[in-house]
């Protein structure tokens, strides 16, 4: 990358959601220690996908579209499981239970978090951005090879 080629602010917002995801999947993690409980968060990876991320870093490209992948899967399950329970969910806050919460409450931030997910998804696989990454050349975008 160009050392005054700006990065693109979609970019930016993406790369710094996931540094905030990271930062908050590891005060969870302590949070739990602290508690004398073990808790493997793979959340705290986000803090190296971000910083990849700005580094324009295609390993770490490829990562946080794995991590995508997971939540575009994972989150409609458990959108379903959600309909499923007669139960009031559970709303924690770095791994500790603060109360309850309706189930319409649950649906909503669902249906944000995927689609906000989706969303990063489609920055990340945009070919401006891939080109960023050195992954595409204009010949092959234009041609509508990925």
């Amino acid at each position: 990358m160009n050392e005054k080629q700006e990065l693109p602010v979609s970019l930016k917002v993406v790369t710094i959601l996931f540094i905030l995801g990271g930062i908050s999947a590891a005060i969870e993690v302590i949070v739990s220690l602290m508690h004398s409980r073990i808790n493997i968060n793979f959340g705290v990876l986000g803090i190296f996908i971000g910083i990849g991320l700005f580094a324009l870093k295609p390993g770490w490209r490829a990562c946080g579209l794995v991590f995508f992948w997971i939540g575009l899967i994972g989150i409609p399950i458990i959108t379903a499981l959600i309909l499923m329970t007669s139960k009031p969910l559970d709303f924690n806050l770095f791994g500790q239970k603060i109360g309850e919460i309706p189930k319409v409450f649950g649906l909503i931030m669902a249906i944000g978090i995927f689609l906000l997910c989706l969303w990063q998804y489609r920055v990340l696989t945009r070919s401006d951005i891939r080109q960023l990454f050195g992954l595409d050349t204009p010949e092959i975008c234009d041609q509508g090879r990925i």
